[in-house]
């Protein structure tokens, strides 16, 4: 496969740290940018201060609290709630992702005749300009990186002014999108920056036992330096300054051929997994730019990506949103496109966060809720604790839920009944104790003390809708459903299950609109389109009825006339979704070209809002977060491939402008664990390959020109024929290939 027609380029100097070249291995970043000068702006991602704010250790700081003020709706409750559940995210610089800041290579002028690249397939970036040359890669084996360098500079060591200023009151916000930045500073003691022996380093103490360093091993050679860099912090041990200096000396021993030889073995394989080609050279781009940062921030051994992965802002300031793991959309939709892509490795790296993090979680579902069983903090810091925000959605229960999918896919990805004995099922099983923990019953049926629907009315008092919610609802349908599935697999009891989807509403339907819940319409346009979760990811409701089809119809129908004004990049790719799973290639189209073009920076970073002023929506402002482009993939991929509805329909949502062009997918990921290839030749479905991983039954949706088709396995050929509109093949282990 050929990815030099996606590489990262820039004729120009880079201008801004989020236009820059991002580079990764999963635990460091770095972003080259620079026009007086290069930087090199270096992360890690657990870089944090995790010091819990003190509101969060109050009594009051507890579900029982949460209902109890939020319900009386006086001005004296309403404000005690604000202080107690949200103002704790912007009042404070901590708890917070912090930046490490970054490398000056100061050549004594400003750069001219730039030319700046990422080689997608190798993971090197590189910059040539007037008087000299730099090329740089984050090892994909060591916590390290390395870069060789070319012509006359001075290197400096530059710490975010923010780290050791003092604290104070002054907040930025950003209206668009409700974002709060605090200015103030963590108010570190002032680290000395020192050289030494080829070192060039800071140590930084904070303001409780966790201390970090970055540190820099300079080898000077005849037509050329090399630089290693690293940052070490105390969970590497406590003498981890001597640690980092032996590890970047072993590098330099190593040698930077040797090291990038290596690191480009690690990238090779990477890319031979899955692979699309649909002639749209802005769609592809994304694709492949997305699956690049996704390998170069999420890394099995590490963190899970938050909401910049390992790249955060180089602005010295506190990181937007404070870089934190948002599981009330952003962690969910990051990890949901990769089990089709088959990049397994980089995204179980979520799955092992959350299963490690079981504990506190746990703890977190008795000490806050007052229930037994699992809950997650929606708005939550690496270690897995509260930091407030809109408590509508950071400290509701069923965000708990949507990440247990998670678990859930995996499975059907993999077909791994240990893994769903082990791990899905118990995941899920706490989580459902603690939900049945919260529900209340009231007429016969059950329903949530407080229930809403993201980010519907934003954190005002109209955010909590009358109970349940269609959000809450189908999250907690789609539970015990699951539950009550995984029981059947198992062998467990399960009436407990049958007994709570008997008391739960139907989906809310209104005049056959899907509505935000039984009385309540989306009545403007929103950047979530929350209470449709029912449709997807879901699939409580499948597209396939007559009666089904119009609800997918009305729905689409309903957020479009509404209109994009108050999107945000996810939006266009959740609604691309939407349009995938009700069969619509030309909607889905649209607003992947529209997400592509108006919110995505050449470098590969979603902006999150209309940063080119192109009309797709009014907010304008450019914070860089992750989680669209993962969303993006996961709409593109199943308009290529789908099998939820029990069955392989290949190509299910294409426009037509593809049809005839000749498009193919390779090596996608199915149920039970089966990789399946297409292709598309002269406007009909021409070619399915299967590499089968056990002997199962596979049904596969005919699309066909003829009823008949050329089934060839390992051990046979033979002709088959649908029936109702399916083949219906029992397949060994191995390889299969079927032909129209």
């Amino acid at each position: 496969m050929d990815l030099s027609k996606y590489d990262i380029c820039y004729e120009h100097a880079i201008t801004s740290w989020d236009m820059g070249l991002p580079l990764g291995n999963g635990r460091l970043g770095c972003i080259v940018y620079g026009e007086d000068a290069i930087y090199l702006a270096v992360d890690r991602i657990d870089l944090w201060d995790t010091r819990e704010h003190p509101n969060t250790l109050e009594a009051g700081f507890c579900y029982k609290n949460l209902v109890k003020l939020s319900k009386l709706r006086t001005e004296e409750a309403w404000k005690e709630r604000e202080r107690l559940f949200e103002k704790i995210y912007d009042e404070l610089s901590y708890p917070s992702k912090i930046s490490a800041g970054h490398f000056k290579l100061d050549y004594g002028c400003e750069l001219q005749n730039v030319h700046a690249k990422i080689d997608l397939k190798s993971a090197i970036g590189e910059m040539h300009f007037d008087g000299g040359e730099i090329e740089l890669f984050m090892d994909a084996w060591k916590p390290v990186g390395a870069a060789r360098i070319k012509g006359d500079f001075r290197s400096e060591l530059c710490i975010p002014e923010y780290i050791s200023s003092d604290c104070h009151n002054e907040r930025e916000m950003f209206k668009d999108g409700g974002q709060i930045t605090p200015t103030c500073g963590m108010g570190y003691p002032q680290a000395d920056i020192k050289k030494e022996d080829g070192f060039l380093y800071y140590i930084q103490e904070t303001k409780s036992e966790f201390s970090y360093g970055v540190f820099a091993y300079t080898v000077l050679k005849k037509e050329f330096a090399e630089i290693y860099f690293t940052i070490k912090t105390s969970k590497d041990g406590d003498d981890f300054d001597r640690i980092a200096k032996e590890e970047l000396k072993e590098a330099a021993r190593t040698g930077y051929d040797k090291l990038k030889e290596e690191h480009i073995k690690w990238w090779k394989k990477y890319w031979e997994k899955a692979s699309l080609k649909i002639n749209d050279e802005l769609l592809e781009k994304t694709y492949y730019r997305s699956w690049y940062l996704f390998a170069s921030c999420s890394r099995k051994g590490n963190y899970p990506m938050p909401l910049q992965g390992v790249w955060t802002a180089d602005d010295g300031k506190i990181p937007p949103w404070r870089g934190d793991y948002h599981h009330d959309t952003n962690t969910q939709l990051s990890y949901q496109a990769y089990l089709k892509a088959d990049r397994l490795a980089e995204g179980e790296v979520f799955l092992d966060y959350l299963w490690n993090l079981k504990p506190r979680f746990e703890q977190f579902a008795n000490e806050f809720y007052g229930v037994d069983g699992l809950l997650i903090p929606g708005v939550s810091t690496i270690d897995g604790k509260p930091m407030g925000g809109w408590s509508q959605y950071a400290l509701s229960p069923t965000m708990s839920i949507w990440v247990a999918l998670s678990f859930d896919e995996y499975y059907l990805y993999t077909g791994d009944v240990l893994f769903l004995k082990e791990k899905a099922y118990p995941f899920f099983y706490e989580v459902g104790k603690a939900i049945m923990g919260l529900l209340e019953e009231k007429n016969g049926k059950l329903y949530l003390p407080l229930s809403t629907s993201p980010e519907i009315y934003d954190d005002t008092p109209e955010a909590y809708l009358i109970p349940n919610s269609n959000f809450d609802l189908a999250l907690i349908r789609y539970l015990f459903v699951r539950l009550q599935e995984y029981s059947e697999i198992l062998n467990k009891e399960k009436t407990a299950y049958e007994e709570i989807l008997s008391k739960l509403d139907e989906i809310a339907v209104i005049d056959g609109y899907i509505g935000l819940n039984r009385v309540e319409r989306l009545k403007e346009s929103h950047r979530h389109f929350s209470h449709l979760m029912c449709l997807y990811p879901l699939h409580l409701i499948h597209y396939d009825t007559k009666e089904h089809r119009e609800l997918y119809k009305k729905a689409l129908s309903e957020i479009e006339k509404l209109g994009t004004g108050m999107w945000v990049g996810f939006s266009f790719a959740m609604c691309a979704q939407l349009y995938a799973m009700a069969e619509n290639g030309a909607g889905a189209y649209e607003k992947l070209r529209q997400f592509a073009d108006g919110f995505v920076e050449e470098n590969g970073f979603h902006l999150n809002g209309d940063y080119k002023q192109k009309g797709y929506s009014t907010f304008h402002y450019r914070r860089f977060t992750l989680e669209a482009l993962f969303g993006f993939c996961d709409a593109l991929q199943e308009m290529l491939l789908q099998e939820y509805r029990g069955y392989l329909h290949l190509f299910p949502a294409i426009p037509k402008q593809w049809e005839n062009e000749g498009i193919e997918f390779n090596g996608f990921r199915s149920y039970g664990g089966i990789l399946v290839s297409g292709k598309i030749k002269n406007g009909y479905l021409s070619e399915i390959r299967l590499k089968i991983p056990e002997k199962m039954l596979i049904k596969i949706k005919n699309t066909f020109p003829t009823k008949r088709a050329r089934l060839e396995t390992d051990k046979k050929t033979q002709i088959i024929e649908e029936t109702e509109g399916f083949f219906v093949l029992e397949l060994e282990k191995g390889n299969a290939k079927i032909t129209g």
